[in-house]
């Protein structure tokens, strides 16, 4: 029969698992109705895609044997029935090859690259193609709009960061400056933002509650995958292996 994942886990449960993930992911990714999760692994990563009764979507790829979160993306769907390009919102953007009959202009491989790449402990950003000494880079932290600011002194580049993780667990950016540190190599600027605890230990419980949870219960169970088409974590989500 059918195997149920423990309830209270992630972010407390499926739904509030889905909303908190989706409001921690942008302003404008608010995804309606009961979310549906398939799962496959592939080449040393944990593929998980989701997709909710709206037609909106959201992929997430983890690393097995760290269960690093390495790519997240999402699109939606209009009223209309028009599906949205994918928007990365953490990895390494995709890279849209220049198609001579619908692109009147090429971007310049020279232009900045904004990445957020976190690792398990820190909030981090990369920006390649950024030749400036280390001198030349200002961090501020914006209280009122929660925001980290980056400038420069030569005024050539500037970028607000928002960390929506924060907001999502209720908790706002410190004014302690030995969370944010940054280093300049080979023309890239690294931005790190050290996470609470509380970060910590939600992103940890998020993690466990995905189809990797079904693949242990079928080794549990000593049955076959193809016994357990469907697992129910909870009355929200249903992962499907």
């Amino acid at each position: 029969g059918r195997r149920k994942l423990p309830r209270k886990t992630g972010f407390r449960a499926g739904r509030e698992k889905t909303q908190s993930t989706s409001k921690a992911m942008s302003s404008t990714f608010e995804p309606k109705g009961k979310p549906t999760t398939t799962c496959v692994t592939i080449g040393g990563r944990r593929k998980h895609h989701t997709s909710w009764e709206d037609g909106s979507e959201m992929v997430e790829e983890y690393e097995v044997a760290s269960n690093r979160l390495v790519l997240r993306k999402i699109r939606n769907k209009s009223a209309l029935g028009k599906v949205s390009d994918w928007k990365v919102i953490l990895g390494e953007p995709e890279k849209k090859a220049f198609n001579p009959r619908s692109d009147l202009i090429a971007s310049s491989n020279k232009n900045p690259i904004f990445i957020q790449q976190d690792t398990s402990t820190h909030f981090m950003w990369r920006i390649r193609n950024i030749p400036y000494e280390r001198s030349v880079y200002r961090l501020t932290i914006d209280s009122d709009r929660q925001q980290i600011v980056l400038r420069t002194t030569n005024k050539k580049y500037f970028k607000r960061i928002s960390i929506p993780q924060l907001q999502a667990v209720g908790e706002k950016l410190s004014a302690d400056p030995s969370l944010l540190t940054y280093t300049h190599d080979n023309n890239t600027l690294i931005i790190q933002y050290k996470k609470s605890s509380k970060v910590i230990q939600v992103e940890a419980e998020y993690a466990k509650v995905t189809p990797s949870g079904c693949y242990l219960l079928f080794k549990e169970s000593g049955k076959r995958k193809d016994q357990h088409n469907k697992l129910r974590c909870d009355e929200n989500r249903v992962f499907k292996c």
